[in-house]
This record gives C-alpha cells, sequence and structure tokens, in this order.
C-alpha cells in the first residue's frame, strides 16, 4: 500500500535526512506543492544551504521574501536570531545593542552549550505564532533542517534545555516550542533517505530517536532517488539468455546494471518498511537532478498526490 503523507492543519514541517539525500529538494518540493494547495508558505533554510536556487531565487536573507504565489522563504543564521531574542527580551534597544556589542556577552554566547539551537528554535516559534492584522502572517512554516546529526540535537533542545532553564523568558519559550513540537496536529517530522544502506540505516535509527525518545510526530519516511523500472520479467527473462550469448556486450552490461540497481535500492526500501513498520513515500530519481526544469515540480506533484491520498 502506497504510504499517506499525513499534512493537515501542520503549522510546522521539519525535514531532515543524512546529508546528501536531497532534503533540500524535498523542501522545495513540499513547499510548492502545499503552496499550490492553497496554503500560505514561509520555506526556512537553516544555514545557508541550496533551497534558495531550488525555489528559483539565490540569495535567500533573515527577513523572509516573495518567492512564489503564497510561497515565501527565508533563511535563518543563529547569529542573527540572537540578535532578535536579546531585543525581545529587553524592552529598551538601547540596552539590547549594547549587550550585543559586549565582547564579554559574544564569548559567552559562542560558549554556551545548546544556545545555537535555542535560537533557531526561538525564531521559529515566532514565525508560526506571526500575526498580521490579526491573521497568521503564514499557514505553515517548511523548515529545511541541518543534516540528521545536527537536526537531532536541535529537536532534542526543550527537553536538554530545559533541565537547566527552568525559569525566566528561556524556560517561557523552551516549554512552548517543547509543546509546539509535541502535539501532531501542528507539528509534523519528515525523513529523507535515499535507498542506500547507510542512509537507511541511519534513517532507521534517527526516526527511533525522534519517536522514541523524544515523542515527535514523525511522517512515512520518504525514499528520494529511487530507480526506476525500466525492465518487466519478460525482459529480464530475454537478458538472462542475451547475458550467455554477449555476456561482454555493452549494452548487456548496461542493461544488468539498470537490473541490479533497482534491486538492491528496492531491497533498501523493504528494509526501512520492516524496521519500522509502515509503507514507505517513493520519489524518482531525477537524471538532470532536482535544479534542471521541471524537476521541483515533478516532485511537487508526487508530494502532494501523496498529502492528498486517501488513508
Amino acid at each position: 500500500m502506497p504510504a499517506r503523507l499525513p499534512l493537515a492543519a501542520q503549522r510546522l514541517v521539519i525535514v531532515t535526512g543524512k546529508g546528501g539525500v536531497g532534503k533540500s529538494a524535498v523542501t522545495a518540493a513540499l513547499a510548492r506543492a502545499l503552496a499550490g494547495a492553497g496554503r500560505r508558505v514561509l520555506a526556512v533554510e537553516v544555514a545557508h544551504g541550496g533551497l534558495g536556487p531550488l525555489l528559483g531565487f539565490d540569495g535567500l536573507k533573515a527577513t523572509p521574501r516573495l518567492v512564489a504565489p503564497r510561497l515565501q522563504a527565508a533563511t535563518l543564521e543563529p547569529d542573527d536570531a540572537l540578535a532578535d531574542f536579546v531585543h525581545g527580551v529587553f524592552r529598551f534597544g538601547m540596552f539590547a545593542r549594547r549587550l550585543l556589542e559586549s565582547t564579554s556577552f559574544q564569548v559567552l554566547a559562542a560558549a554556551a552549550p545548546g544556545l545555537p539551537e535555542f535560537l533557531v528554535l526561538h525564531r521559529l516559534l515566532g514565525w508560526v505564532e506571526e500575526r498580521h492584522l490579526g491573521r497568521r502572517a503564514y499557514d505553515v512554516v517548511l523548515v529545511d533542517a541541518p543534516a540528521s546529526g545536527h537536526s537531532l540535537p536541535l529537536l532534542a533542545a526543550p527537553r536538554t534545555l530545559g533541565t537547566f532553564a527552568r525559569i525566566g523568558p528561556v524556560a517561557q519559550v523552551l516549554r512552548r516550542v517543547d509543546e509546539l513540537l509535541g502535539d501532531a496536529t501542528r507539528t509534523l517530522v519528515c525523513l529523507v533517505t535515499t535507498p542506500e544502506e547507510l542512509a537507511v540505516r541511519e534513517t532507521i535509527e534517527l526516526h527511533g530517536e525522534l519517536v522514541g525518545r523524544l515523542g515527535l510526530p514523525v511522517a512515512p519516511p520518504i525514499v528520494n532517488a529511487l530507480p526506476p523500472r525500466r525492465f518487466g520479467p519478460d525482459d529480464e527473462a530475454a537478458l538472462a539468455r542475451l547475458e550467455g550469448a554477449a555476456a561482454g556486450h555493452p549494452w548487456v552490461l548496461a542493461a544488468r546494471h539498470q537490473v541490479e540497481h533497482r534491486r538492491r535500492a528496492l531491497a533498501q526500501v523493504a528494509t526501512l518498511r520492516r524496521a519500522l513498520r509502515t509503507p514507505v513515500i517513493r520519489l524518482p530519481f531525477l537524471f538532470a537532478g532536482p535544479e534542471a526544469a521541471g524537476g521541483v515540480a515533478r516532485l511537487a506533484s508526487d508530494l502532494a498526490a501523496a498529502a492528498t491520498r486517501a488513508a
């Protein structure tokens, strides 16, 4: 059974996965799909990455900007988020500016464990809760999060930092973020992988941490870059016969490579399904890459179909 992407009324969608699996392409495609469904989307890349070009807009800034109808995009750097937080705590701008200009404060901020993760979450919370004239500024904030090794500390930050900050503005923010992340009606974490052994193994481990240890709402995994099926059973039988007569022919070798490549990929998909006990969402391998014309649109179409598929 094909998996369903449970995107209903979530306000925060976080996309992560092993480095190199195409999570930025999936984020861009999800942004297009959600905007195409009529939702006002803010797509955010955490630290400068490749999201902007995939959305057709180079040079994203900290301030959201319109890149398509119903779609805005921004980049989020912890240094910029620190200034936002300090200005939010101090009502007088003069005090905030003097603190940010203090060398001692800069050294302390650079050494504080968990501060970058807290600042990123604080800024995301601000965008989720932002309102203009009494109306939500964005229906959904879609995050191109760091690779899984950095995303796990980010998503665990409300729990780990909450043991140290129990009172004050930091504790209040951590409680609100923790409530947001754990609420399946408002948040969804999407794990992206490719059908390769290392990527699948890391996805299984990350899923266990997010669901088992942190209790976060996680979508069925998205398997990106699945090789196409080029040969049916009759073709493979004919290929087996050809291998006896022309084993070294380049066309026969190329065909055998295609068959074996897809077989290994499907074996990894099966491993993922067994480990997580869920169907997966499959996205095709794009020979020209998602950055080519129509690439993101193709992925967006498949993701939109998964999001509207009957349960």
